[in-house]
C-alpha cells in the first residue's frame, strides 16, 4: 500500500490596493518557506494550488506541482471543490493540506510529526483546530469524493468526521501548529519571532508599519500591575497558556466559537454581549469604558462586525487591523477604528488568529529574547 503523504498547499484570493498586495508579498513568501520545511521534513510530494500567476511562475522551477486556477467565472471559490480537484488529479492516498499562511512559524520535525501519523494509519483525519481547521492531513484521499463538500477549509474536520466517518486523531498543540497569518496584526506579530523563514523574513523588512501598539501590550503582558482584555472566539488551552505565561491579570470575554465553521456569520445568526454594549454605548465610550477596567486590550473585532451586521471589504477589514483611518470607506468601521487608536489605551485589533495564536506568538517571542 502507498504510504507517500502529499502536502497540498493552497494560496490565492482577490487583491485590491497596496495594502492587499503587501499582505499577499508576505504570504507567497511564506509559501517558500513551507515548501522548504516540508523537504527537511521529508515530504517528497508537493502540490500548490494558486490563483496568482506570478507565484506559479515563480515556482517553476521549485520541483512541485503547481495547479494553477484560470478561471474566469464570477463565482466564488469553493474550497472543497478545488481541493477534491487536485486530489483526485494527482491520486492522492494520503494528504496533508495547509493554508498557504496556515504555519509561519511551524518546524520541520512538527510537519514530519503528521506525515509519521499519517503514514502509520488508515481511515483518519487530524486537524489542528476541530471547528476552525486550517491544517487538516486524512487518509484515503478519495474520501472527498464521499462526503459533503465544504466552501471553507475551517469546516473540513466536521466533513471529514461527520460525512465521512474517520476517526479523529488530535494534533499536537504547539505554537507552530496553532499560529496562522490572516491579517497585517498577525504578520506584526510573526515578524519578531525567531521561528521566521528567511523568504518571509525579507519581505517583511521591507514594510514600514507602526508596531507601536505592539510593543506597549507586549510589555504589559509581563506586568503584575496590569490588566488585560481579550475578546473574541478564544479556547480554553489559549487561556490557560496566558494564566501559566504572563504576569498581567487577564479579563476573558469568549464569544461565536466557531461562528465560520458553523456558518452562524454566513445565516446572520451572530448576536454577542460584547457587540451589543459597543452598539449601545457608542464606539467613543464603549473604548472608554475598556480603558477604566484594563490597561490594555486585543480583539477578535470580526465577530463584532458580525454582530453590526456590516458587509466589509478585506481591504477595510486590514485597514482597520492597522489603523490606517484614511483608507477604510465603510462609515461605521471607520468611526469604530477611530475610536480605538484614539482609546486611553492601546487597542490590538485583528481577527481569529490574533486571540489564539497570535498572543502565543507575542509571549513566545519575548520567552526567547526576541521583539
Amino acid at each position: 500500500m502507498n504510504k507517500q503523504v502529499s502536502l497540498v498547499i493552497l494560496e490565492g484570493g482577490t487583491i485590491c490596493g497596496h495594502l492587499e498586495k503587501q499582505i499577499q508579498m508576505v504570504r507567497q513568501a511564506l509559501v517558500f518557506d513551507l515548501i522548504d520545511r516540508a523537504r527537511e521534513a521529508g515530504y517528497n510530494h508537493i502540490v500548490v494550488g494558486t490563483s496568482y500567476t506570478e507565484l506559479a511562475d515563480a515556482l517553476q522551477f521549485s520541483e512541485v506541482d503547481v495547479f494553477l486556477d484560470q478561471s474566469t467565472n464570477k463565482e466564488p471559490f469553493h474550497f472543497g471543490q478545488r481541493l477534491q480537484g487536485i486530489v483526485n488529479k494527482y491520486d492522492l492516498k494520503k494528504v496533508l493540506y495547509m493554508g498557504g499562511a496556515s504555519a509561519p512559524l511551524i518546524s520541520s520535525s512538527e510537519l514530519k510529526y503528521i506525515k509519521e501519523v499519517l503514514e502509520q494509519n488508515e481511515d483518519v483525519f487530524m486537524a489542528n483546530n476541530y471547528y476552525s481547521a486550517d491544517i487538516v492531513g486524512f487518509t484515503p484521499g478519495k474520501i472527498l469524493n464521499r462526503v459533503s463538500l465544504p466552501m471553507i477549509d475551517n469546516s473540513l474536520p466536521l466533513s471529514l468526521g461527520n460525512d465521512g466517518g474517520l476517526r479523529f486523531l488530535p494534533m499536537q498543540r504547539t505554537l507552530g501548529l496553532n499560529f496562522d497569518v490572516d491579517t497585517p496584526t498577525d504578520i506584526l506579530i510573526m515578524s519578531v519571532h525567531p521561528n521566521l523563514g528567511s523568504h518571509s523574513k525579507k519581505v517583511v523588512e521591507t514594510l514600514s508599519w507602526d508596531l507601536e501598539r505592539y510593543k506597549v501590550l507586549k510589555n504589559l503582558l509581563n506586568d503584575p500591575r496590569s490588566e488585560l482584555v481579550i475578546y473574541g472566539r478564544v479556547g480554553s488551552n489559549l487561556f490557560q497558556y496566558l494564566d501559566q505565561n504572563t504576569r498581567c491579570r487577564i479579563r476573558l470575554y469568549s464569544e461565536e466559537r466557531g461562528m465560520k465553521a458553523l456558518g452562524r456569520d454566513l445565516r446572520g445568526e451572530v448576536k454577542t454581549l460584547m457587540g451589543e454594549l459597543a452598539r449601545t454605548l457608542g464606539f467613543k465610550n464603549f473604548f472608554e469604558f475598556l480603558s477604566q477596567i484594563a490597561n490594555g486590550a486585543v480583539l477578535d473585532t470580526r465577530v463584532l462586525f458580525e454582530h453590526f451586521q456590516w458587509k466589509l471589504s478585506q481591504a477595510d477589514r486590514f485597514a482597520s487591523d492597522l489603523g490606517e483611518v484614511d483608507l477604510i470607506e465603510h462609515a461605521g468601521l471607520r468611526e469604530f477604528t477611530l475610536a480605538a487608536i484614539n482609546a486611553p489605551i492601546p487597542i490590538l485589533l485583528g481577527g481569529h488568529s490574533l486571540v489564539t495564536g497570535g498572543l502565543w506568538a507575542l509571549i513566545d517571542a519575548k520567552e526567547k529574547g526576541t521583539g
